[in-house]
């Protein structure tokens, strides 16, 4: 296996880069956020986010950025070094399946992700794996901090066509049925769950009784809370408060079903979208139903309609 383009030897490339990095590894122990050879950081989040996705880059320009920050990561950690056959795998299929899973990610957010989950950032992990670093890259995806700068982000100061109905329904369809081969292959679909699960319901496709959805929308609850739980044992004495805050509402809710604020609320019904389309996938490969056909058959009540949020 070998890397894209011209890199016929990445594990030669991968071993330079080791030793580049040793050489500097004083000059940037100070600013450890400080990644030698990768692209220069945008000057705020906004302008990473301007950025191109990784799917529309060069794969050598996103087979460079993996491969160093993956060797940055095994030096920071002090990690025993793994043969060299294992480290061309690593950093080809960590590029690959970055491409392919996660390609909203901007080139400058891979080591930024890298970096933060090798020091514990998004939690517990169990060496430096393959399975370790997509966790990194998707739980960056998912944070708190990358989501509001999603939702902060300036609308771009050109006008883009929608695309008609017909366009989005199949745009749709796709990412539906995509998170149903994910399901399959026993892979994570937290990231398009929101959007399967409404264009799923749009459809009525989805028959949650009322005494379902306030089970998942409980059970969402007490996820979050465990999270919370987790992340109040990492988080820095000025950021406890707030966590405990947030944790006194959500138990709240669930033993005096009082109210919480439209963030709260809003990260609850994300996490039971994702419960009941989990429940949903499940239940469709359970049956061996054809997702396909069953969604086709929606089609003109989705064509129909004046307006789709996919």
């Amino acid at each position: 296996m070998t890397g894209p383009g011209n890199e016929s030897n990445p594990r030669g490339l991968l071993n330079k880069s080791l030793m580049r990095m040793q050489q500097a590894r004083e000059t940037s122990a100070k600013d450890p956020q400080k990644n030698i050879n990768l692209p220069a950081k945008a000057n705020s989040g906004w302008a990473i986010l301007k950025q191109e996705m990784v799917n529309r880059l060069p794969k050598k320009d996103v087979f460079n950025t993996v491969l160093i920050s993956v060797a940055k990561a095994f030096m920071d950690t002090n990690t025993k070094e793994i043969s060299e056959a294992d480290r061309n795998y690593l950093v080809n299929e960590l590029t690959d399946n970055i491409i392919k899973h996660y390609p909203s990610i901007r080139l400058n957010e891979i080591p930024e992700a890298i970096w933060k989950g090798v020091r514990g950032g998004f939690g517990e992990y169990y060496g430096l794996s393959l399975v370790s670093f997509e966790h990194f890259i998707e739980r960056y995806l998912l944070s708190d901090q990358r989501t509001q700068l999603v939702k902060e982000l300036p609308a771009d100061d050109t006008d883009k066509p929608v695309p008609d109905l017909p366009t989005q329904f199949e745009m749709a369809k796709n990412v539906a049925l995509l998170a149903l081969q994910r399901k399959k292959d026993r892979k994570d679909v937290s990231t398009m769950a929101g959007s399967v699960y409404d264009f799923l319901d749009k459809l009525n496709l989805l028959n949650f009784s009322v005494n379902e959805k306030y089970d998942m929308m409980a059970d969402a609850a007490r996820e979050l809370i465990n999270e919370l739980k987790f992340k109040l044992t990492l988080a820095r004495s000025e950021e406890r408060p707030e966590i405990k805050k947030d944790l006194a509402a959500y138990k709240a809710a669930i033993t005096e079903h009082a109210a919480i604020c439209d963030r709260l609320s809003t990260l609850v019904k994300m996490r039971a979208k994702k419960l009941a389309l989990d429940a949903y996938l499940n239940n469709i490969l359970l049956e061996n139903s054809d997702l396909n056909e069953m969604i086709e058959s929606r089609k003109q009540l989705f064509i129909s309609t004046d307006k789709i949020k996919p």
